[in-house]
């Protein structure tokens, strides 16, 4: 599992002349194993997103535990390797044919906003600050309507192929002037979980009126017009597989 702050990153898949986490995690374990190995990713993060619990997967074609190099060894020397922005949180050894992507069952994404103009520098690249005192009822109001298993083309980027997915929850919780939303769901499109809390700023706003949601998704035309929340608010937290997807198996060398 990895966690990364996505400011200074074009994405976290690899990009040919632009810094990517991918390109980041590729070229740490060449220089600590000689190995050129590809790494693969539970899911997509666009420019500007953050994540604490993406998980990703490569494989060593030589045992390093086999030349006295342990898990939590390789997972130091890992992180003493790579940039201050991006660190390995956990490292172990994955069961034969472990893919990230298809064998997880939810990901979960939280976005973060502070209202009412209180400005935290610190929180700068993590929270979308807005001047609006936003009608937090509302929002969750609309937040209801979202969730069940359909085609959310309308809040996904043009020109993707299959378009239904499961919306398992959006929750909208306030606590003073911040605003946590969290989505949950099998997979996203692309920008799909920035176009909801776009969505939900606009029933904050009382531009978007609840029980409208179903008419915008059924007429399948991109809501607002293609318009997204920032990247900067957004983060991967959690990504959920079954009992068995993950589990270790020692001798196995692919690592996640």
């Amino acid at each position: 599992m990895i966690e990364y702050d996505g400011t200074d990153f074009a994405g976290s898949q690899y990009q040919p002349r632009v810094r990517t986490v991918q390109g980041e995690l590729e070229e740490a374990l060449n220089r600590l194993t000689g190995e050129r190995t590809r790494v693969r990713f539970a899911g997509r993060t666009d420019a500007g997103v953050h994540a604490t619990g993406q998980v990703v997967a490569f494989c060593l074609a030589r045992r390093r535990r086999g030349e006295g190099i342990g898990w939590p060894e390789l997972r130091r020397r890992l992180n003493a390797a790579l940039p201050p922005d991006l660190a390995l949180r956990s490292l172990r050894p994955a069961s034969a044919g472990f893919d990230p992507r298809r064998d997880a069952r939810m990901r979960v994404y939280r976005y973060r906003i502070r209202m009412a103009g209180d400005k935290r520098p610190a929180d700068l690249h993590r929270t979308l600050e807005i001047g609006d005192r936003l009608d937090v009822a509302a929002m969750r109001a609309v937040a209801a309507e979202l969730p069940g298993e359909r085609d959310f083309a309308a809040l996904g980027s043009n020109a993707e192929g299959r378009t239904i997915r499961h919306l398992r929850e959006v929750s909208v919780v306030q606590r003073g002037t911040s605003i946590e939303i969290r989505v949950t769901a099998n997979a996203f499109l692309r920008r799909m979980v920035r176009s909801i809390v776009a969505l939900l700023l606009e029933a904050g706003r009382r531009r978007l009126a609840p029980g409208s949601v179903a008419g915008l998704l059924d007429a399948g035309e991109r809501v607002l017009h293609g318009r997204a929340a920032p990247a900067r608010g957004l983060t991967l937290e959690r990504v959920i597989y079954s009992n068995t997807a993950s589990a270790t198996m020692g001798s196995r060398k692919k690592a996640t």
